[in-house]
Formats: C-alpha cells, sequence, structure tokens
C-alpha cells in the first residue's frame, strides 16, 4: 500500500499549524504525479476541443465540454441540452490507481438541484462507452465496472452520496450530510486508498465542510481509472454543470 498523500492541499488547511506543511509540500515532488487543470484560455490543453480529454452529449441541443470564455479563474461548461435523459461528460485518460492513494478534486457548481444527476469522481472507461457510470443510484447499480463517484440524482433523492463497484460488485452508498444549492460552487474530492475510498466535500473557498466514513471494497485497487464528470437531466429541462478546477494525484509507486 502507498504512503498516504495529503487529502486536502487548500488555504485553509495550510494555515491549520505547522504540522500540515511537509504534507502539502510533498504533493509538489518528482515522484508525485498530478494533474491539474484551471481551463483558461480560448483552448483546451492539447488544442482543438476536447484537446486531451475525451468529451461526448446526447440529446435535444446536449453539447460536448466546451471552454466557458471570459469566466473568472477558468472554467469548462458540461450542458446536457434540453432533452429529458439529456447528458453531458468529460475524462482524461486511464492514470489513476487506488493503489497509489490516487486523489481527485473537481471543484463545479450545478444550474439546478431538481430533476438533476450528476457524477464526479473515478471511473474505468472512457467517456463515449458508459451513458454515467452509476445505472441506478438508489441500492446502487453500476454500467461501469469498477468506479468510485461522488453522485446526485433526484430519481432517488436529494442526497450527495459516494458510490463504488468492485469488479462489478456494488457497495454500499455512503450518505453526505450537506445538502447542496444550486450555483454554488463546491469542491467535490473522492480519495482512494487500496480498495477503500471516501469522499470530501468544501465550500467555495475551500473549508472543508464534511467527509465522509471510509467505504471499504469501493473499488479494485489495480484496475485503472479516469477522471470522470458526468452530467444529466431528469426531465425535459436543461441543467448544466459548471467545472472550474480538476486537480488529481497520486504516488508513482505503491512503494
Amino acid at each position: 500500500m502507498a504512503l498516504s498523500l495529503a487529502h486536502i492541499s487548500t488555504t485553509e488547511r495550510l494555515r491549520a499549524g505547522k504540522s500540515a506543511i511537509p504534507s502539502i509540500l510533498e504533493l509538489s515532488t518528482m515522484d508525485v504525479f498530478r494533474w491539474r487543470d484551471d481551463f483558461v484560455g480560448d483552448l483546451f490543453f492539447g488544442g482543438a476541443a476536447p484537446g486531451v480529454y475525451q468529451s461526448t452529449a446526447s440529446g435535444t441541443g446536449a453539447a460536448t465540454a466546451a471552454i466557458s470564455t471570459g469566466v473568472v479563474n477558468g472554467a469548462i461548461l458540461l450542458d446536457a441540452g434540453s432533452a429529458d435523459a439529456g447528458r453531458s461528460d468529460l475524462s482524461l485518460g486511464l492514470h489513476f490507481r487506488g493503489d497509489r492513494n490516487a486523489h481527485i478534486w473537481w471543484r463545479a457548481q450545478v444550474s439546478a438541484v431538481t430533476s438533476e444527476k450528476f457524477e464526479l469522481g473515478f471511473t474505468d472507461v472512457l467517456s463515449g462507452t458508459d451513458a454515467g457510470a452509476v445505472n441506478v443510484k438508489a441500492t446502487p447499480t453500476f454500467r461501469a465496472d469498477d468506479a468510485v463517484v461522488i453522485c446526485y440524482d433526484t430519481t432517488h433523492n436529494t442526497t450527495l452520496q459516494l458510490l463504488g463497484v468492485k469488479a462489478t460488485t456494488a457497495e454500499t452508498s455512503v450518505s453526505f450530510n450537506t445538502t447542496i444549492a444550486l450555483a454554488t460552487d463546491y469542491y467535490f474530492g473522492v480519495e482512494l486508498r487500496d480498495d477503500n475510498a471516501r469522499g470530501h466535500l468544501l465550500d467555495a473557498n475551500g473549508r472543508l465542510i464534511e467527509s465522509t466514513t471510509w467505504m471499504d471494497d469501493a473499488v479494485t485497487a489495480t484496475v485503472l481509472l479516469t477522471p470522470w464528470a458526468f452530467q444529466q437531466n431528469r426531465s425535459a429541462s436543461q441543467r448544466t454543470m459548471t467545472i472550474d478546477l480538476l486537480y488529481a494525484y497520486q504516488r508513482r509507486t505503491t512503494a
């Protein structure tokens, strides 16, 4: 099992005391692999949209991920269009594993918290394969074989939940206590430790709101995973997600 990395590296955490400084500095070392994107400029990394990413859209008016121009700090938009079940998603590449203590953070907001589904976390297939890693949120079933995501889906309830599936076997979900608001930025975090996982939620200023308990058997530790963002309508009304930051990192080795 890889040594644990810092799970929160915000200014708030840094100011918590000297004990936090070494673990936060460690994230900048060469033996930690990381990917950070603030989505600035008029093009994605790699050039024309979606650049180095993969993005798929389905439904009337739905659009693949697009840079939002003239937005403070930079952002991209996932637009699910106007059709019921319309969707838009984003993935990167299969580069992350639980046995490397992979972490992912998305700073994002959604345009509505009714008739809404979103997923943020890791999954085992690239965009264009699964219409969501999660099939059904209640007593969860999955399209992915291995995935850990923070999921919100009003076809079930209005509770934010951490969902995991390990080699097609779904684990019992873990709920957050926070009720999220529309048009409000949050940091949504997923932390993997071998085949275990937990979720984190920070406010727009990077202050911790809550962390879930650990989920056992959440994902296969050695399966390659990609960062995953997914937005879907739950009625014939347009729903969008604005993503301000993608930050993912892990140890380069398990030693």
